[in-house]
């Protein structure tokens, strides 16, 4: 059975994906720091498939804890490699994601979305763990084009939260580039 991270998985779209890959016999380990959601909606996962799935608490993980915690990140891939259970990809869903804090706040935005993010790509490299899914924004396109965006849109971030995706994007791109095994 694979083993996939999920990053931020504690907010609206982690936890449906957490339900979505739980029913289709996954084991999810969900890594927030819960500053943009809740564990309540860990509760109600387990809750949902309490009777649906046999030891859903074996199944669904949850740690509280920042991507940017290089001990901690590392631990975790290290624990389940050593158990023979690897991590077999990442969905990457965490980060900072008000437009207006970041104007205000803009170092903490690339701290925290860009620097989190080099530090989970760094130990998913150190561990082999070479298939991410990430969830970028629309806010990385520019406003002149004509919606719905389309993948080949012009990019023109306007805000430093946008910066911060379409940077991880590049930095995606330059990783993928790197090495033929990615």
């Amino acid at each position: 059975m694979k083993r996939i991270l999920i990053t931020g998985g504690a907010g609206y779209i982690g936890t449906h994906t957490c339900l979505e890959l739980l029913e289709n016999n996954y084991n999810v380990i969900v890594l927030d720091s819960l500053e943009n959601s809740s564990i309540d909606g860990i509760k109600k996962i387990k809750f949902l498939l309490k009777n649906k799935i046999s030891c859903v608490e074996d199944k669904l993980i949850f740690l509280k804890g920042d991507i940017r915690d290089e001990s901690l990140v590392k631990n975790l891939f290290k624990k389940y490699n050593s158990e023979g259970n690897v991590i077999s990809g990442v969905i990457h869903l965490a980060g900072l994601k008000s437009v207006k804090d970041s104007v205000n706040f803009p170092l903490r935005y690339w701290d925290v979305n860009v620097k989190g993010t080099i530090n989970l790509l760094e130990i998913m490299n150190e561990y082999g763990c070479k298939n991410i899914i990430f969830s970028s924004s629309a806010t990385i396109y520019s406003q002149r084009n004509i919606v719905p965006f389309k993948e080949d849109s012009k990019l023109e971030p306007i805000n430093p939260y946008g910066n911060t995706k379409l940077s991880i994007e590049v930095i995606l791109q330059d990783f993928f580039n790197s090495d033929p095994k990615n």
